[in-house]
């Protein structure tokens, strides 16, 4: 801190007179008479952040002072001929910074972009413009992007330096970084909440209109879509429903299949044309679907019409009773999908996740008898089959081996790859949740996503194992850190009213007087933290000389070092009282940043070089032009895409690590632009279900289409290729 004689500092002040100094232009819009007080103003009201942020106290009015008339000195010295109020914080940065008072420069110092960064932005050139292939190129997206800039930079600049840094340098990667400080990640929802308590779209009433429970079976459609649409307002990655199926149909009770097809179209067109999620783009989501009920289900009681179904609020009515219409809109939902948009193009959300389940193994032959004409639970997979032979849309959620617990609790995966659970043996409340008593509902999702570069801990391990684990749990001692300042960040944002549909408690409809209030509708205190692995087979490459799929010696390492991290996650888990889980990062652009961040670091640029995926030569041609080089590290515990190796081989490998990366994997089969037997693709999946421990897998498949052809594009004809590719939904050039 500053520390001057007060009395000569003083004096100084009132002996200097000043010239004329033109008037301020302000970044809000007024043209002002300059003013130094207004700069010490500033400083003891901003630097309040301080104290908030890194638990230093604000700038005293002496220090403040000196520095506005050190500031007016440099403007005078400048002879300008006029000023604006982001020059004047230059000035007032430039005197703290070489004052040593770098907490109050942080707070204190601008966000944003230079203007030719802004234009480049708005002609869909500038800041990560390949970043997220869902978003659209429109005004929505150039906005959004430019929020994110200075989101990121704020966060960035109000976390301690230390932490950033670990972030900037490349160390570790905190995604969806713009939106930090203001929501959690993602969330898959129970979809009695709003059959039972009705829709608010705002969480709480005051800017939207609030719908009672829905009665008719469009209305519950239009309730899950909007719902969804809402929650974007709140989190800031993908949303989706478990058990979407069972949950739903009640609703269908004796309708025929036409009118269950129909609104099955009307779901995935809602989805898919909601222009509503950030950035302008749909909404990113995803529904767990099971051919028939499952067993853990069957006897309890329906939520729908608002009522529950027990015997007291309403007659007795159980899931068991509606097999029938989760056939049909199992089937309806496949039908839909297959068939296409109006010009042939797959849907690209909501992403149908596929749930096998061991109820689901044998057929239920009474029901197959009473009902010869309802698809068996083997017609209904293969159509997902037949839909990924098309289109390669289905994600299948394996929940036969034993780690995932089916039978025993509730389970699920994101579109995303994130794995959440629900299990009896660790949740107090899991028997109220399931019978829906007093409101009470599951609630799974995760707070922050941050991602750890483990080939560049393989680089400063130099070979010692011990270190190598030891540079590992030591990001992982870093996301911890940043992880406490989310909650304590997000505390504030809730203390502030900052997350209504998340934290909405609507009005019972069965309360006495209609004024009782439900349970909150996201148990935050329940999300869990991620770490994810970025290039876990470049790390073994480094240590050991081999991939991942080239010796034994480099995959016991890898599955040590896997180990290692989950049961340190489990330490930390204790120690800071939060659940911390580990997964596979799904975000390419991680892997690259990590690669590209080695790269350049004069540091281990030979180690990346040896190592790195990708085109190296081209990579060394553009390196000072840009960061978007075409290099990448290996996702999560993958073997490397371009491995020379058999699929069985691969499956043998990474079916290992499922259990082990507990916060969520995914396994791929590229079918490249082949389009096989659903037959042979159905009975090596369930081969792969029932004999490995592969959690979720999914069929991608490449079609090269031409948006200008897509009118004849049909289920017989891939149209000519214009360079334009759909990968896995993804339009990519």
């Amino acid at each position: 801190m500053v520390r001057e004689d007060k009395k000569s500092l003083q004096q100084t002040l009132e002996g200097f007179t000043v010239s004329p100094l033109p008037k301020v232009r302000t970044s809000r819009g007024l043209i002002l008479e300059w003013d130094r007080d207004r700069i010490v103003r500033q400083l003891l009201e901003e630097t309040k952040l301080v104290e908030e942020f890194y638990g230093g106290d604000p700038i005293d009015e002496e220090t403040a002072r000196s520095i506005a008339f050190s500031v007016e000195q440099k403007i005078l010295k400048l002879n300008l001929k006029f000023l604006s109020g982001p020059l004047i914080r230059e000035i007032v940065n430039t005197s703290l910074l070489e004052k040593d008072l770098i907490p109050y420069r942080n707070v204190s110092t601008r966000v944003g972009t230079p203007v030719y960064d802004a234009h480049l932005i708005d002609v869909g050139r500038g800041f990560e413009a390949k970043d997220n292939a869902n978003l659209q190129e429109n005004a929505e997206t150039s906005h959004k992007k430019k929020a994110d800039k200075i989101s990121k930079e704020q966060y960035l600049l109000q976390m301690p330096p230390e932490l950033a840094d670990f972030h900037l340098s490349g160390d570790m990667h905190i995604h969806d970084l713009e939106y930090f400080g203001t929501r959690p990640f993602c969330q898959d929802w129970d979809l009695r909440y709003f059959f039972y308590y009705g829709l608010m779209p705002d969480g709480n009433g005051t800017k939207a209109s609030v719908a009672g429970p829905a009665k008719r079976p469009e209305v519950a459609i239009l309730h899950a879509v909007k719902a969804l649409g809402s929650a974007q307002t709140n989190f800031a990655g993908g949303q989706g429903y478990y058990n979407f199926l069972t949950f739903l149909a009640p609703y269908f009770e004796g309708k025929d299949y036409e009118c269950i097809k129909q609104h099955m179209q009307m779901f995935v067109y809602e989805m898919t044309q909601m222009m509503v999620a950030r950035g302008g783009q749909v909404v990113f989501s995803s529904v767990q679907l099971s051919p028939g009920v499952p067993k853990l289900w069957r006897d309890k009681p329906c939520v729908y019409k608002g009522k529950v179904w027990d015997g007291k609020q309403a007659p007795l009515r159980q899931y068991g009773e509606f097999e029938k219409e989760v056939r049909l809109l199992f089937k309806a939902l496949m039908d839909v999908m297959l068939q296409g948009d109006y010009w042939g193009k797959p849907f690209n959300f909501p992403k149908p996740e596929i749930s096998i389940e061991p109820d689901f193994m044998d057929e239920d032959e009474d029901f197959n008898r009473q009902n010869p004409d309802i698809p068996t639970y083997r017609d209904l997979y293969l159509m997902t089959f037949e839909l990924a032979s098309k289109f390669g849309t289905p994600y299948y959620d394996n929940q036969i081996p034993a780690y995932r617990g089916a039978g025993e609790g509730i389970s699920c995966y994101q579109c995303c790859a994130y794995q959440f659970s629900s299990m009896a043996d660790d949740d107090d409340y899991f028997d109220e949740k399931m019978y829906f008593k007093d409101g009470k509902h599951f609630s799974m999702g995760s707070w922050q996503v941050i991602s750890i570069n483990c080939p560049r801990a393989a680089y400063k391990a130099e070979g010692d194992d011990e270190r190598l684990f030891a540079e590992l749990k030591k990001l992982m001692d870093v996301a911890t850190e940043v992880f406490k300042i989310k909650r304590r960040w997000m505390d504030n944002i809730r203390a502030k009213g900052r997350m209504p549909f998340a934290m909405q408690c609507p009005k019972d409809p069965n309360s006495p007087n209609g004024e009782e209030r439900g349970p909150v509708a996201v148990d935050l205190e329940g999300l869990v933290y991620t770490i994810g692995i970025v290039g876990v087979n470049e790390m073994v490459q480094h240590h050991t000389g081999s991939q991942i799929h080239e010796s034994r010696e480099a995959f016991v390492l890898a599955v040590r070092a896997m180990t290692e991290l989950e049961m340190y996650a489990k330490e930390i888990s204790r120690k800071h009282h939060m659940t911390i889980a580990l997964a596979r990062t799904p975000a390419e652009t991680t892997g690259q940043r990590f690669s590209v961040a080695d790269l350049i670091d004069s540091r281990f640029t030979n180690y990346a070089k040896a190592v790195i995926k990708g085109d190296l030569e081209s990579a060394f041609e553009k390196i000072g032009t840009t960061f978007d080089l075409p290099i990448y590290y290996t996702n999560g515990t993958h073997v490397t895409p371009g491995a020379d190796i058999s699929l069985t081989k691969r499956m043998d490998i990474e079916h290992v690590f499922f259990p082990i990366v507990d916060g969520g994997n995914i396994f791929h089969i590229w079918l490249g632009e082949a389009r096989p037997d659903p037959r042979g693709l159905m009975d090596m999946a369930m081969n792969l279900c029932k004999n490995s421990q592969i959690g979720y897998f999914a069929f991608t498949r490449d079609l090269t289409v031409s948006l200008r052809q897509f009118r004849e594009f049909n289920t017989d004809n891939s149209a000519a290729s214009s360079g334009i590719s759909i990968v896995k939904g993804k339009i990519q050039t």
